[in-house]
Order: structure tokens, then sequence, then C-alpha cells
């Protein structure tokens, strides 16, 4: 139930509506007295959450004298309902084709900061995309997605050069070759201090990680063409001094 009562919330029932649904199934068909005693929703509320889960075919009326209802199987449902929102996303992605984005122009100077995994890949993707010539970066570990791979694959067809420093092992091979396919030339180095970003020699992301965790997405971004020529030389120097895995 606890597994259930996730999904449904990450595909956005309210918690009405979910407590509503998983009191009706732990009981599989009943009046609507029935599912209130289960039910953890106020009666005022049941009635309109079960009248909202009926029209969308989370359950079935059984019998209307009295009133009763049967839960559907969640499996089917949660399927069902990921495969229209994917159905959504794809008219919505289409969608973005057809106008330019216009995105926000980093302010120089000005500190931007990140600590979860979800703000930190998002900002990272902004950064890629705004790429024209180049992307530098050392990495402590190899953070990377199937949607980040294939913009930075995308990138290095543009011509944008993408290098990374960071350490190759038989761990992360999958991950470094999935890299590497995207055009990403990358060598070994095992990075003992900060580790950094830079995206066309003015946006530089600057780890704050603490310690050797790998959940810790603490970040600070900057637009700063001075910063990212000293860090650039830096990381050219590394380059230079570090080898092919």
């Amino acid at each position: 139930m606890d597994k259930i009562r996730e999904i449904l919330g990450e595909i956005g029932l309210s918690s009405y509506k979910i407590e509503t649904y998983l009191a009706l199934l732990k009981i599989k068909s009943g009046r609507i007295q029935e599912i209130a005693k289960v039910s953890k929703v106020p009666s005022c509320k049941l009635y309109e959450n079960l009248r909202w889960l009926h029209e969308n075919g989370y359950i079935t009326i059984i019998s209307q004298k009295p009133l009763s209802y049967r839960a559907n199987d969640p499996k089917s449902i949660i399927k069902t309902e990921i495969e229209r929102r994917k159905e959504k996303l794809e008219e919505l992605n289409k969608g973005l084709d057809k106008f330019e984005l216009n995105l926000p122009v980093a302010e120089k100077e000005i500190i931007q900061i990140t600590t979860t995994r979800e703000a930190y890949f998002k900002k990272i993707k902004e950064s890629v995309r705004g790429s024209k010539q180049s992307i530098s970066y050392i990495a402590k570990h190899w953070r990377v997605d199937s949607e980040l791979v294939a913009l930075l694959g995308k990138k290095t067809k543009e011509g944008v050069a993408v290098r990374a420093l960071g350490p190759i092992n038989s761990e992360d091979k999958s991950k470094i070759d999935w890299l590497k396919n995207a055009g990403v030339k990358i060598k070994n180095f095992e990075p003992k201090e900060t580790h950094f970003a830079i995206y066309d020699g003015a946006i530089v992301v600057i780890s704050l990680r603490s310690g050797d965790k790998k959940s810790d997405y603490s970040a600070i971004w900057i637009k700063s063409e001075v910063l990212g020529k000293i860090l650039g030389d830096y990381f050219d120097v590394l380059w230079g001094m570090s080898r092919h895995g």
C-alpha cells in the first residue's frame, strides 16, 4: 500500500484521492459507509473524491441501490496513467520545436547555489544547452543521466569541444564509455581538491561537497570571465599532465 501511495502521489493525485482509493482497495468493494470506516478522508470530502475516482476510471460502481463501489486493478491504472503522461510530454516536446526558447541570460558575478540532485541536473543541462564553444569539467564522481548524455552528444556534433578529467575505474566504466560514445574526450585524473566545470570560458560551477559523499550535489554557479579564464588555464595544465584512460 505504501508503494502504491507513493506512485499515485508522484503522478499527481491529491492525498484525499489517494486515501479514498486505498481505502476501497483494502476492502475491495463496499458502500460509502464502509469506505468511510477505513478511510482517513473527512466525510464531507469522501463523496467528491469517489466521484472523481469513478469518472477517471480508478473505481467502478457495482450497485446503485445501495450505491457501492469496487477498486480497479492499481497496476493497470498506474501503467495507463504513465502512458498518458508520456503521450502528453511528447506533445509538449514537439511543441518546443515550433518556437525559439529565450533562455535567461546569467548575470555577471551573481552567485547561484544548488543543493539537490534535481536542481543540480537541471542547472547542468541549462548550461550545456547554452554552450556554443567549449565545456571543460573535473569529475570526482561521474554524474550522468540519459538526457544529459544526449545533450552532450548533440553539442559535440555541433562542434562544441567537451573535455572531462576524472577517475577512470572499473566501477564507472559504463558511464565513462557512455560519455566517450557521445563524443566527450576523457582523461584519467584523481581530483584531490575542489572540482569544477567551465562553460564557454565564462559560466563556472564549483562543487561545495565536503568529503566523499556521492549523494551531495551542493554547488555554486557564477558567470565570471575572469574566474573562467583562471580555472580554464588551470584545467589546461591538468589536461596536459593527465593521460588517456
